[in-house]
């Protein structure tokens, strides 16, 4: 098929806060939570080819049986009745395991780029129910920015706000493994947990007083490691540090870039880290 080469951002995000609200019957969690996109990501390449291929390049990882890429192409195709032919390269720069959604926002390029390139593209309704079969996370990243989510996160309320900010992103070297993290969480939770309150508009004063996110409890305890570097954020004049789904990565964000600089200093020998600002 012939269409010109282009590219797709697969950006981060992070949990502004996360309300683990119960157990569903499906055996999926109820969540209430409040998705920020943020510019650092990984990128897809869509190139022209007598059939499919696919390959990765930049971080070597370990996708498993699977890359998730290759499943939302497999969906897609069997969604439109067609295999297109196309070389897609996934340039990878975020560690997968680290709460902030890099395989769910690849797996979103991917269904974006081939409804670009379909015969005839698919709808956005239809295009949603394929994103929320790969992943509850997946279907937040076909339009980013900030966004409230429920269900299993797949209810989508758009947010106009837009805090701004410069984010400081510290990824140990440490797994959290999400059904480990459920796990311990459903013995805290004793209680049926109640929804995310905050005014609007949203306000740094709303986030210190209503966000957080119910995993650290577990997290924390977990891997203390992680629960000290919300505290040396906060030390080092982040307005609000948080874990970013069940982590391993914990974010703080600064007024201003200068002053995340000064605090990605303190961390630079220990762990990767990455600056970056909020999309809107």
């Amino acid at each position: 098929m012939s269409f010109t080469s282009f590219s797709i951002a697969a950006h981060t995000k992070v949990n502004l806060a996360l309300k683990i609200l119960g157990r569903r019957n499906d055996g999926y969690h109820e969540l209430d939570t409040i998705f920020q996109e943020l510019e650092w990501g990984d990128h897809l390449h869509f190139e022209p080819a007598e059939e499919f291929g696919f390959r990765t390049i930049g971080l070597e990882f370990d996708h498993g049986d699977e890359n998730i890429c290759l499943s939302a192409y497999r969906l897609y195709s069997k969604a439109i009745g067609k295999q297109l032919a196309v070389e897609i390269t996934l340039e990878k720069h975020v560690p997968p395991g680290t709460g902030l959604g890099g395989g769910s926002a690849d797996a979103a390029a991917v269904l974006k780029g081939l409804n670009r390139i379909a015969p005839i593209p698919l709808a956005d309704l239809a295009l949603h129910e394929l994103a929320t079969r790969l992943g509850a996370d997946v279907p937040f990243f076909l339009r980013g920015g900030l966004q409230r989510g429920r269900g299993i996160g797949e209810e989508l309320e758009p947010l106009e706000e837009h805090l701004g900010g410069v984010y400081l992103l510290v990824l140990p070297p440490l797994h959290v493994a999400t059904k480990q993290a459920f796990s311990a969480l459903k013995y805290r939770l004793t209680a049926p947990g109640s929804p995310i309150t905050f005014r609007r508009p949203l306000q740094w004063a709303d986030m210190v007083r209503f966000f957080e996110n119910d995993f650290e409890s577990v997290v924390f305890h977990m891997h203390p490691e992680i629960g000290s570097i919300k505290e040396v954020l906060l030390e080092e004049g982040a307005h609000f540090a948080s874990l970013s789904g069940s982590g391993s990565t914990v974010y703080g964000i600064f007024e201003t870039r200068e002053a995340a600089l000064a605090a990605q200093t303190v961390f630079l020998n220990r762990y990767h880290t990455q600056i970056t600002t909020p999309l809107s």
